[in-house]
């Protein structure tokens, strides 16, 4: 009886951890959606020259920037490159950037706006060059 007990309480706990990586993963993978929809509602503001679209956006990008923090990042062993700590910092420079642009976007500077959107794009894929190893 003790044996069945032992068996039945090891199988729930991997199917539970099992559940909760996939459920990581999942939620990673639907944050990095997120993000990207985020990125394509300000360009589409840009193109369409709807203020709306872009401040929608840029609010949608601060509230997922947040869900980043719980990502499992690992470190390759072979480089002295804290991939963590680097993406923690992009994520707090992409966050500046995008208040950033929404005060300059207050100020009708659309420009400087853009710049920033460029900015921001181009960390985002840094970022996945050097953590994601592109």
């Amino acid at each position: 009886m003790k044996k069945i007990l032992l068996i039945a309480t090891l199988s729930s706990m991997i199917l539970f951890a099992n559940n909760d990586a996939n459920t990581t993963r999942q939620d990673q993978i639907k944050t990095m959606q997120n993000l990207e929809v985020a990125m394509s509602t300000i360009q589409k503001g840009f193109l369409y020259n709807n203020t709306g679209l872009v401040k929608q956006g840029i609010t949608s990008l601060k509230d997922n920037l947040k869900n980043i923090k719980s990502f499992d990042i690992k470190n390759d062993e072979k480089r002295d490159f804290d991939a963590k700590k680097y993406s923690i910092a992009e994520l707090k420079a992409i966050g500046l950037l995008a208040d950033s642009m929404l005060k300059d976007f207050d100020k009708g500077d659309k420009e400087v706006v853009l710049g920033g959107f460029q900015k921001m794009l181009n960390r985002c894929v840094t970022c996945h060059l050097l953590v994601r190893k592109w």
